[in-house]
């Protein structure tokens, strides 16, 4: 019998199926995190890039399967938000020690499925969209290698161009952001996420354009233009959805006296007007800057930019 008395906390993550329910041309995305303690459950489901449908043609459900005493189960967890970027997130709570109510506990499913499901024909199957292998021992359980000497690895040519107890339940509801000076904090699992982006993005930064697109830089970065928005790292329906308009975002690096990148920036392309801000600058995007030749004004075409420290922390752009 698994024990789940002490706290533990997990990660699924969830692979592409089937294209067919993409919000756009790219990849769907998504994983799982699982707290257990105390013989209690909570678990957030993160999706990206499925299809929306206004009218609720099809709903996207959670479902587990696995084995018990020789039997094929399943258990529905539950419906899936989704807003109309096709991103959502999504929170359940579950008793580990009896999930389906049927005496089988969370260690006997194997296997998370994320499905499309016709409110239209109910004797249409179900769509599989999105899979995880659930592994009962996960190394996230674990303290992982201190990623400092991948950063120290990632160079920036220098230029003179201008939570330990489960969460609340939420369903229907995005999770409230909680800012504590200026910086956005995501669970470790998200700032190692970002952390590998950038350090990677780095490396391969000489496949992609350099471009120098402001006159007055803030940041004093390195900046790249990428054209693939499915490659977009963040957890932000506005970034997502005005990358795809503009077709493209720019990546950043500020070097340090030594060469060595210290911090990162994300650049999203849109007009000087709240209408055009990501997420209103819920998720960090709180500073533009004006295209070369543009002044400041709402009319005005430029970016919004958000930072990400060393150690994967979303920041605001200091002023």
């Amino acid at each position: 019998m698994m024990n789940y008395v002490r706290y533990r906390r997990s990660f699924v993550m969830l692979e592409e199926q089937s294209r067919d329910y993409s919000a756009r041309d790219a990849p769907i995305k998504g994983y799982l995190k699982v707290e257990t303690g105390n013989n209690k459950g909570a678990m957030r489901c993160v999706v990206q890039n499925l299809r929306y449908y206004s009218r609720g043609d099809y709903i996207y459900k959670l479902i587990f399967f696995g084995k018990s005493r020789g039997k094929t189960i399943h258990y529905v967890m539950g419906n899936l938000i989704v807003n109309r970027y096709g991103n959502g997130e999504t929170y359940f709570r579950f008793n580990p020690l009896d999930m389906d109510g049927k005496g089988n506990a969370y260690h006997d499913f194997s296997v998370a499925i994320v499905a499309a499901t016709s409110n239209i024909n109910d004797k249409e199957p179900l769509h599989p969209v999105l899979k995880g292998v659930i592994r009962q021992e996960s190394p996230s359980d674990r303290e992982e290698e201190p990623l400092d000497d991948e950063i120290e690895k990632c160079e920036v040519e220098r230029e003179d161009k201008a939570e330990e107890a489960p969460e609340e339940e939420k369903k229907g509801e995005a999770e409230e952001t909680k800012e504590e000076n200026g910086r956005t904090k995501y669970n470790s699992f998200y700032n190692d996420y970002l952390v590998r982006y950038c350090i990677h993005t780095c490396n391969v930064a000489n496949d992609y354009d350099e471009v120098a697109p402001f006159e007055k830089d803030q940041t004093n970065a390195k900046w790249i233009r990428i054209q693939d928005v499915s490659s977009l790292p963040l957890v932000s329906p506005g970034a997502h959805f005005f990358a795809g308009i503009y077709k493209h975002y720019l990546f950043g690096a500020k070097p340090d006296p030594e060469g060595k990148a210290e911090e990162f920036y994300i650049a999203i392309p849109g007009r000087f007007a709240q209408e055009e801000q990501p997420d209103g600058g819920k998720s960090g995007f709180v500073y533009w800057q004006p295209m070369k030749g543009a002044p400041k004004d709402r009319e005005s075409y430029g970016y919004w930019i958000v930072a990400i420290s060393k150690n994967g922390d979303i920041l605001e752009v200091k002023t």
